[in-house]
């Protein structure tokens, strides 16, 4: 069964869980050459905030503090990219990064799972028409961290914000895909 992501602007000033920005660069890799330092980035066209909004909220609070411990403080924060469904189901959302080969039809079994949010690896979000967003998916195999300064200087980068129902949701799904146990095959 397939639900609509309740989305909504914000205009607040600190990042929530499961803020939406667009255009977002990880650092892939940095390399020590003769001529210098090189750095690698992955661009994503879009994210979404994993972190929890309550660690958001404690953050945003110790940076205002005056003479605070900051023991709240987030060096980074956990975000992942958000994949285009049609592309997706077509194997080709990394793009050149690298060809998974996995192609999931959304009329047989891999794609409805998918789509109905009952394989665990994926999240599928249909939005609604607010921001004119497609059909998305979050892999929770892949996830990054990217520093809390730099995704606050790009605030402006924020698509939307999910509606506090759907973020627990997401939470919840993504807590359990990476506290899985694995066995071997």
């Amino acid at each position: 069964m397939q639900i609509s992501a309740k989305t909504k602007k914000t205009t607040e000033k600190r990042i929530s869980q499961c803020d939406i920005f667009h255009d977002i660069d990880v650092i892939e890799q940095i390399t020590e050459r003769d001529e210098g330092i090189a750095v690698s980035y992955i661009h994503f066209p879009l994210v979404i905030c994993l972190n929890q909004d309550c660690d958001l909220n404690s953050d945003e609070r110790d940076k205002l503090k005056v003479g605070s411990n900051k023991d709240c403080r987030l060096l980074h924060l956990i975000i992942a990219p958000l994949f285009n469904f049609d592309i997706f189901k077509d194997g080709e959302h990394w793009g050149d990064i690298f060809q998974t080969g996995q192609k999931y039809n959304p009329h047989k079994t891999d794609g409805k799972k998918i789509m109905n949010n009952e394989d665990p690896r994926f999240h599928f979000l249909h939005f609604e028409d607010d921001f004119n967003l497609p059909d998305m998916v979050v892999d929770f195999k892949h996830f990054y961290t990217v520093s809390t300064d730099y995704l606050y200087e790009n605030i402006d980068k924020r698509v939307c914000s999910l509606s506090e129902l759907y973020r627990e949701k997401i939470s919840q799904r993504f807590a359990y895909f990476i506290s899985r146990i694995g066995l071997p095959e």
